[in-house]
């Protein structure tokens, strides 16, 4: 029984130590991309892409232009990104702004409205009432501001 068993574990230990694979790669002619453990046999400008060593598990790369490569564009990726965040923190920003100037605005709108009239200081620091055809123009120019720019 035990050198059944060792004769078992033997052939299993044999098995595994040819296991490894290769990937390849190629385009037929329809321009679709494959990949396989086997090269076409059509197909002469097949490219071996990695090694597989199923024994550890790992994948070794062909060249380290391609970890290179990755790197970059990974590198590229993230400051896009970065500045993606950048102007929409900026976007936010300047409407944060404005819709702080169309409040403001729609305030002054509503006191020049209930207001029965506009008064200007003069050098001494009085009171000067304007005509009310100056409270009438105020009134139009904040509208007019409101309707261009607040939304």
């Amino acid at each position: 029984m035990k050198s059944c068993l060792q004769l078992v574990l033997m052939f299993l230990f044999f098995l595994s130590a040819g296991a490894q694979a290769e990937i390849f790669k190629w385009v037929d002619k329809n321009g679709q991309v494959h990949y396989d453990d086997k090269p076409p046999l059509q197909n002469k400008n097949s490219k071996q892409v990695m090694n597989v060593d199923q024994n550890n598990n790992s994948v070794e790369p062909l060249s380290n232009r391609r970890v290179d490569k990755r790197k970059k564009l990974l590198d590229a990726i993230d400051e896009d990104r970065q500045q993606k965040k950048d102007q929409a923190a900026k976007a936010k920003k300047k409407k944060a702004k404005l819709n702080k100037q169309c409040l403001r605005a729609r305030d002054s709108l509503k006191s020049y409205q209930q207001s029965s009239y506009v008064y200007d200081l003069d050098k001494d620091g009085n009171r000067v009432v304007l005509p009310s055809s100056v409270r009438d123009k105020v009134i139009a120019n904040l509208q007019k501001k409101i309707a261009e720019n607040c939304k």
